[in-house]
């Protein structure tokens, strides 16, 4: 089995590792030529959370038509570059089915409008830091969820191979419904963290912090109640209890001067709640915030 990786970044890399181990064949298409001669010389490797390292032999190119024609591929980029990685895909007539990872709702419909034949979307819950452009640290074990929403749903059923106890892989029929159900834990996690300046756990260990993160829950909750038979208090706090010691990638953007992704996330989700005749206040200030400081490098 082949798999394309696009993107090696924290979520990227942590797959690409566990599918290694799992004996796929795996190659990263990344922009920077410095970044795939590295990978190729040096394989990738992953900070184990007990403190061990492992390595993998892995692929890695920039030039979008040498890679395998018949892998799956697996696009693992932020919203603000797969538009582009999308353009790139159609230019290469890529029709291999295609499993997108993203943070949040707003890719959807960048998606269902190109041609690709086969489509699958999934969620990772995860703890993954990237600590450079070929090593990641695994911070909290948590789930891939995949679901497939078009095409031959069972092309993708072969990264269920990847599935262990550190890495656990299931497939869900609703991928608007998985989705939907990340991008509220990540309203949760990320604008928070990355305003207050903590990490994971402490949103929990913190008083202050955890009035804030149990009031933002019942908002949302409020607005989405379909939601929370699956997304119940408990899941949330389960999250932050297993990526404790891990920085959100909203707060690392954030720390890094780097733009955060809040309209995919926050944006999205607060209109998604309008277009209910729902409000969010909460979130509504905590998007203004996170706006008032995006590119700045985290000065509050």
């Amino acid at each position: 089995m082949n798999v394309v990786i696009a993107g090696a970044g924290s979520i990227g890399l942590l797959l690409g590792s566990f599918l290694a181990e799992a004996g796929v064949a795996v190659t990263f298409y990344v922009r920077r030529e410095e970044q795939a001669q590295l990978i190729r010389e040096k394989g990738i490797q992953r900070i184990n959370q007990d403190g061990t390292t492992s390595m993998y032999d892995v692929g890695a190119m920039t030039d979008i038509r040498a890679l395998a024609p018949t892998a799956l591929w697996i696009v693992a980029v932020k919203y603000a570059g797969l538009g582009d990685l999308l353009s790139d895909m159609e230019q290469a007539t890529i029709e291999n089915p295609v499993l997108f990872i993203q943070n949040g709702i707003g890719h959807i419909e960048l998606v269902n409008n190109t041609a690709m034949p086969h489509v699958a979307f999934a969620t990772v819950e995860h703890g993954a830091r990237r600590v450079d452009d070929r090593t990641v640290s695994h911070n909290g074990v948590g789930m891939l969820t995949i679901a497939p929403t078009r095409g031959d749903k069972r092309l993708f059923d072969k990264l269920g191979r990847a599935h262990s106890a550190l890495f656990p892989v299931s497939f869900h029929v609703d991928a608007e419904q998985i989705l939907m159900r990340k991008v509220l834990i990540n309203c949760m996690i990320n604008p928070l963290t990355a305003i207050l300046k903590v990490k994971n756990g402490e949103l929990l260990t913190n008083t202050h912090c955890r009035t804030l993160f149990d009031t933002l829950y019942a908002e949302l909750m409020a607005a989405f109640p379909e939601i929370q038979s699956i997304l119940p208090n408990e899941a949330v706090v389960g999250v932050c209890e297993k990526t404790a010691s891990n920085q959100s990638s909203m707060l690392a953007d954030c720390l890094a001067g780097r733009p955060m992704e809040i309209e995919t996330i926050v944006t999205a989700v607060i209109r998604k709640a309008n277009e209910r005749q729902r409000t969010l206040p909460l979130l509504a200030m905590l998007e203004t915030m996170l706006y008032a400081v995006n590119r700045t490098g985290g000065e509050v």
